[in-house]
């Protein structure tokens, strides 16, 4: 099979450098940083540490992020 021509191919959350590396450059998703949640697990961590020391409940926590579509060679219209 060939991509683009019979399939077209999308990385999430793949290294943004190395995606424009292949052959053909990787569509990918990027997520701005933070977005994996290692900023959000080390507050959830603290806040959990706080609140046990401070005998109270921990409340739940929600964050969006915007993802960006970087559009390379490994897609294309269907149009």
């Amino acid at each position: 099979m060939r991509v683009p021509e019979h399939c077209s191919v999308i990385g999430v959350r793949m290294m943004i450098a190395a995606s424009a590396l292949c052959t053909p450059p990787l569509t990918t998703v990027r997520q701005p940083h933070g977005g994996d949640g290692c900023g959000s697990g080390r507050l959830s961590v603290i806040e959990g540490i706080k609140s046990c020391a401070e005998k109270r409940e921990v409340g739940a926590h929600h964050r969006k992020v915007a993802p960006e579509l970087v559009v390379r060679d490994s897609t294309r219209s269907l149009l």
